[in-house]
């Protein structure tokens, strides 16, 4: 059994969204060696930390008052057979359809499984200043495959909507059907196979919409 670590990471000047009220990610030293009182040469480190820069996975609360929170949705959910559909052929601002994932992954496909969508657009743009304008995103037909087709989560390297899309239809979509949506992945191209098994585990924190996870995709599973 091989894994490939699928998560972004988190570290000071990661890339993050470009908008005025989007927290950036940031850490600091609240004692070091040199500091600490008892002289025993500690080290501890403050985090702030917003939970959609990095990888992260999203609840129907993100946009439903109603909604499941990050908490709330059974963790077996994060984990379990998973299959990825190869769309690296995309290009920078391409949509994701519906046919395109049938075309992918329809012929293995089983209720359950949960999707990851492959497009190689970190390996390609991140860090660009453009990160964001230039990826392949979800296109409505797609939504709607992986409604009707009962995944049990979704994740991609992609971005989720189309760029200057303001009624986000897909994560409502989604999220409606209680789908958590894994966004910020990178290294799919490392991974052989088709079919895996995933482990994308947020962090357990109570009442939010989101939270950060750290992803992991395991070949040659065997139990």
């Amino acid at each position: 059994m091989t894994f490939v670590d699928i998560s972004q990471g988190w570290y000071d000047g990661m890339p993050s969204y470009e908008a005025a009220w989007y927290p950036q990610f940031s850490s600091n030293a609240v004692m070091t060696p040199a500091t600490d009182p008892c002289g025993a040469g500690r080290t501890f480190t403050e985090f702030k930390l917003f939970p959609h820069n990095g990888t992260h996975i999203e609840s129907g609360y993100h946009f439903f008052q109603d909604g499941q929170k990050i908490d709330e949705v059974p963790v077996d959910t994060f984990v379990g057979a998973a299959v990825i559909a190869d769309l690296s052929n995309k290009q920078d601002r391409d949509p994701i359809t519906g046919d395109d994932l049938e075309k992918a992954v329809g012929e293995v496909w089983q209720e359950g499984f949960r999707l990851l969508i492959r497009t190689d657009h970190p390996e390609r743009h991140l860090g660009d200043a453009d990160y964001w304008d230039t990826a392949p995103y979800i296109a409505p037909s797609a939504a709607d495959w992986i409604v009707e087709r009962r995944a049990a989560l979704v994740g991609m390297d992609c971005v989720t909507e189309k760029q200057g899309e303001r009624s986000f239809p897909i994560h409502r979509r989604l999220l409606k059907a209680e789908i958590p949506i894994l966004e910020n992945i990178r290294n799919l191209h490392r991974i052989t196979e088709r079919e895996v098994h995933l482990v994308a585990l947020p962090i357990l924190v109570s009442g939010a919409e989101a939270a950060p996870a750290r992803a992991l995709v395991f070949e040659n599973w065997a139990g």
